[in-house]
């Protein structure tokens, strides 16, 4: 025979004090928990939404990013013919080379970031799909004009349609901004590959060739190809493969926030069990009266367990919902692999959520066990005689 669920209600009603600031306790763990996977998957959204199934990376053998890349132009002109390469209408290649370089950007309140300066050919915006102008236009080669990714506006000084941007050797006009499907080239200045070459003084090299791949075309092989063709000789992959290996900063940071939230989650298991222990010395009498009336050890014990877990899962509730004014909030994050800033969105998932509820009933279930062992293991005849 179990014990009504409106018992455990009541006794956690009963004693306010102690329950409210156990519940306040795992609450503000919960919160924490829920902050940090929504900052990790709103870093995590952005990595993996900036590669495009349909587009492959071409970098130099052995490199790892961009910036460790270095392309000349022979090898980009005998890229341009492979047959696997998607045309435009005109019988043009989609593929795009690329440069992008490192400057410091002043903050509209006077502090300064590293961020990436992406110089590309107009062709880019095809092969990048995905990026938009959302105000303005794009830029125009060899002018010394920049159009900007919607992550940066509001963030850094002129960083708008009109304004004149101070970054490397020079001066340039902002005359469009960019959107990308929240991806990480939000976070990026995109300026004519040239004029970026003549600033940052690299020469005739790319750092990195993007190409969108025709319909039909066979990975392995163009992978191949661009390996072992001797005119080629570099590496290659898909982008969403290129952005995962990317993605070590954001399962570094989930490692980071899992171990923060067991030591905090720690704590709160001792508090809820001191809240637990307490409870059973103070409902001796009421533990003897039950075993009196026929409920069994088990119940015993699994009414007092049912009550741990029904204070922490609420608590979790209440912390849930104190995160959850950062859902969509905006901030920036140094990339420790890239060493520049980017912009994302934290985001508050529903896996997130049901995480949360399994992690605060874990920690009722923890701090209940011991407890619930000690009301199930009173005698009917001790625990009438305490009373």
């Amino acid at each position: 025979m179990a014990i009504p669920l409106k018992y455990n209600v009541r006794s956690l009603l009963v004693r306010r004090v102690s329950t409210g600031m156990t519940a306040g306790g795992i609450a503000l763990v919960v919160a924490v928990f829920v902050v940090t996977m929504a900052m990790v998957a709103g870093l995590g959204t952005m990595i993996s939404d900036t590669g495009e199934s349909d587009n492959m990376i071409v970098l130099r053998k052995g490199a790892t990013t961009e910036t460790y890349s270095a392309i000349n132009l022979d090898q980009f002109e005998a890229m341009k013919f492979l047959p696997q390469i998607r045309r435009d209408p005109a019988g043009n290649p989609m593929i795009s080379p690329e440069l992008p370089v490192q400057v410091l950007m002043r903050r509209t309140h006077g502090s300064s970031d590293n961020i990436v300066v992406r110089g590309v050919l107009p062709i880019a915006l095809e092969v990048h799909s995905k990026v938009h102008i959302i105000a303005g236009r794009m830029f125009r080669p060899a002018l010394g004009e920049v159009t900007v990714g919607k992550g940066l506006v509001g963030r850094y000084a002129d960083a708008k349609v009109g304004s004149t941007m101070h970054f490397g050797r020079g001066a340039w006009k902002v005359v469009g901004i960019f959107s990308a499907g929240g991806s990480s080239f939000e976070s990026e200045v995109w300026a004519d590959i040239h004029n970026v070459q003549d600033d940052a003084q690299r020469g005739a090299y790319y750092a990195a060739v993007r190409l969108k791949m025709a319909p039909g075309a066979d990975t392995d092989a163009l992978i191949n190809r661009i390996a072992d063709d001797p005119r080629i000789n570099l590496q290659a992959e898909t982008e969403p493969e290129y952005y995962k290996e990317q993605a070590v900063v954001a399962r570094q940071m989930n490692w980071l926030g899992m171990i923060v939230a067991i030591v905090m989650g720690i704590g709160a298991v001792f508090a809820a069990m001191n809240t637990m222990y307490a409870a059973v010395s103070a409902r001796t009498s009421e533990i003897g009266t039950l075993r009196a009336l026929g409920f069994s050890p088990g119940s015993v014990l699994l009414c007092f367990l049912i009550e741990s877990v029904i204070l922490a899962t609420a608590a979790g509730a209440i912390g849930i919902l104190l995160a959850m004014p950062i859902n969509g909030f905006s901030t920036t994050f140094g990339n420790f692999v890239t060493f520049s800033t980017m912009a994302f969105n934290f985001r508050v998932t529903f896996a997130i959520m049901l995480e949360a509820l399994v992690f605060s009933a874990l920690m009722g279930v923890f701090g209940g066990w011991l407890p619930a062992r000690q009301a199930m293991r009173m005698r009917v005849v001790e625990a009438l005689r305490r009373s």
